[in-house]
């Protein structure tokens, strides 16, 4: 199923429930105890109700940001221990800082609900990953046709197991091994089955879903097979809707200008884009004023450490393919471009200073672009605005990227929490898979989710040069 628009299973949801009910069970525990113990907290029930509900607040969002709720079986125990310990680490500390000033809340009852939460909640951890690792298959899958979508969608499964998904193989033109991109060291092969009885193989394969990856490379005829099939009541879907839902983005492979023509979604209301300039406005406003002594900071530091201007004044691409100027705090020399012309960033990129290195690993360099937001050029949330030179050059080489500029670019994207930094024209394509998907599902509880999740990305440092 898919919810905040990712694709989550039973087994995703039952571990934040779990998460949920042990940390309000460990909480209300350790309070009746202590007072059936003679303790003298005796808070009423509701507010221990509100206290065991923010602990559970805390630990969900603390596990969040440590990837707890990012396995499946391939996660060995050391890591799983490792970002056990930082989450519960990071939720012990908060919890703390929080509860401490409430009356009645002494250090015994913050360590007893501490260690009896803590235990419980690595208990039940084990025993999850235990659970998923037995589950096996539960779904076998048959893709018709032999596009290139149906190996992606194939290999995406096999990278997420947990889902109990198999593809047991491929209705081709001609029967043989498919090879997939999939496997180390060895690549996983799958069967390719000839077009005969295609009811006759769902019938002995036991297969649960069908997914189209050109079947029209087949004869008319071979459409009564998929009528009869999906009688049977045998789930059928294009590769390309699948894996959508399966990895949070539109697939280019392949890709029919009819799928984006007749897919819904995509829309343009009015009050939609009102709500997204609102927020717009309110987030940039107040972060430009929170973050005035950050970027005080950073303006002294930049003039300290070599000559320059402050700023980074630079032409991009924005909505409608209109030119402007984004504004950036400068973390390369002066001139840096002027010899070699435009060029891709690097990791440990050469031109960046001392300076610029870390304000762009803190994501610091984008605060003056909150001005741009605020004169209506840019949105918080939306594709990364590119250089003209780049924007020309991967609209003659990649499908559908002209797209990316149906919309006002941002500042943070579903392309910059998905995926990591780009530098190569391999690396736009997968961002503009992203781009597309969050251009589709544009919403304002989008946009608020994507800002969410961009600060896991600046705490944790990930895709940023």
């Amino acid at each position: 199923m898919r919810f905040f628009n990712r694709y989550y299973t039973a087994y995703d949801l039952l571990l934040v429930l779990g998460d949920i009910v042990l940390v309000l069970g460990a909480s209300l525990a350790v309070r009746e105890l202590l007072v059936w113990s003679g303790s003298s907290v005796n808070d009423p029930w509701p507010v221990s109700i509100l206290h065991a509900l923010a602990m559970a607040v805390i630990v969900v969002i603390a596990f969040y940001y440590s990837d707890l709720y990012a396995i499946d079986q391939t996660l060995s125990l050391h890591e799983l221990s490792h970002r056990f310990v930082a989450g519960l680490g990071i939720a012990c500390i908060v919890i703390g800082v929080i509860s401490y000033p409430i009356p009645n809340f002494g250090k015994s009852i913050y360590l007893s609900e501490m260690i009896v939460m803590g235990v419980s909640l690595g208990l039940w951890r084990v025993g999850f990953m235990k659970v998923i690792k037995e589950a096996g298959i539960r779904a076998k899958v048959l893709i018709v046709g032999n596009r290139t979508i149906g190996r992606l969608v194939a290999e995406e499964l096999y990278r997420k197991k947990k889902l109990g998904m198999e593809v047991m193989g491929f209705i081709s033109d001609t029967a043989g091994p498919v090879t997939l991109s999939y496997g180390n060291p060895k690549k996983v092969e799958l069967p390719a089955f000839a077009p005969s009885s295609l009811a006759g193989l769902v019938a002995s394969s036991h297969v649960n879903r069908i997914l189209l990856a050109g079947a029209d490379q087949f004869p008319h005829s071979y459409y009564k097979e998929l009528v009869a099939v999906r009688a049977m009541g045998v789930p059928i879907e294009d590769c390309h809707s699948f894996y959508e839902r399966l990895a949070s983005k539109i697939a280019i492979t392949d890709l029919p200008p009819e799928w984006i023509a007749l897919s819904k979604g995509f829309r343009r209301d009015r009050m939609i884009l009102a709500a997204k300039r609102v927020i717009d406005v309110l987030v940039s406003f107040l972060g430009l004023v929170l973050s005035a002594p950050v970027g005080l900071l950073t303006a002294v530091a930049i003039r300290l450490e070599s000559p320059g201007p402050i700023f980074y004044r630079q032409e991009r691409v924005g909505q409608n393919e209109k030119r402007f100027i984004l504004y950036k705090f400068r973390s390369m020399a002066h001139d840096a471009e002027a010899n070699v012309g435009p060029v891709w960033a690097t990791e440990d990129d050469p031109r960046a200073t001392h300076v610029g290195a870390i304000i762009r690993k803190l994501r610091i360099d984008e605060i003056p672009q909150m001005i741009n937001v605020l004169k209506g050029e840019m949105s918080f949330v939306g594709p990364r605005p590119e250089r003209q030179f780049f924007v020309e050059q991967l609209k003659q080489n990649i499908p559908y990227y002209d797209l990316r500029h149906s919309v006002k670019p941002g500042i943070t994207g579903w392309a910059q929490i998905s995926y990591r930094y780009g530098d190569s024209e391999h690396d736009a394509v997968e961002k503009l898979q992203y781009d597309l998907y969050y251009i589709k599902h544009m919403s304002p509880v989008f946009d608020l989710q994507i800002i969410f999740e961009s600060f896991k990305v600046i705490l944790l440092g990930s895709g940023a040069r």
